[in-house]
């Protein structure tokens, strides 16, 4: 199982039966995912802020998280105002931002870019968000998943967002 089909499983375990996303290059493997599995509707919308608020929606009618996806980049940041309106309501949402591979990505180099499209999305949401991060490895990427999902549920219930690496998406892990 990659880490894309396990957080796909994950959802459907927890109830998700919709999720709300806009294509881009950087999200095909989790898209690709989703497709494989007919417990889950995939909504795709005209853009990526419609989606956030789509799975907003979602949530406050259902009761579940909303989940949405976007693509790296501006893809990315057009979905932060689903975020914030999350924070701001305390809804629970999950955001899903596909970012260039881990190897691509520069770091703290000074540089403005390496990998085409890529921001620091998880800087940018960091203060209107429960919880944002950048999976690095395959191995942790279960744990990061519970994580965001439980801090987006439990509590004052508020948005969160993993920033999906292309690598990381089609990572290979166990999960016995």
């Amino acid at each position: 199982m990659n880490c894309s089909e396990y957080l796909v499983d994950f959802l459907i375990k927890h109830g998700v039966t919709d999720v709300f996303g806009y294509a881009g290059g950087y999200i095909v493997p989790f898209m690709d995912a989703l497709h494989k599995r007919p417990e889950i509707n995939v909504h795709v919308l005209y853009n990526e802020q419609g989606c956030a608020f789509a799975a907003d929606g979602y949530a406050r009618t259902t009761g579940k998280i909303g989940v949405y996806f976007t693509t790296s980049g501006p893809g990315a940041i057009n979905g932060m105002a689903g975020l914030a309106d999350a924070w701001f309501d305390g809804i629970p949402l999950m955001g899903i931002s596909g970012n260039i591979p881990t190897n691509e990505q520069k770091g703290y180099s000074g540089i403005r870019q390496n990998g085409f499209q890529e921001m620091d999305v998880v800087s940018v949401t960091r203060s209107f968000t429960k919880y944002s991060v950048t999976p690095s490895n395959a191995e942790k990427f279960p744990e990061i998943v519970s994580r965001a999902y439980n801090i987006a549920t439990l509590g004052r219930k508020g948005g969160v967002l993993i920033d999906f690496p292309f690598d990381i998406q089609k990572a290979s892990i166990d999960c016995r």
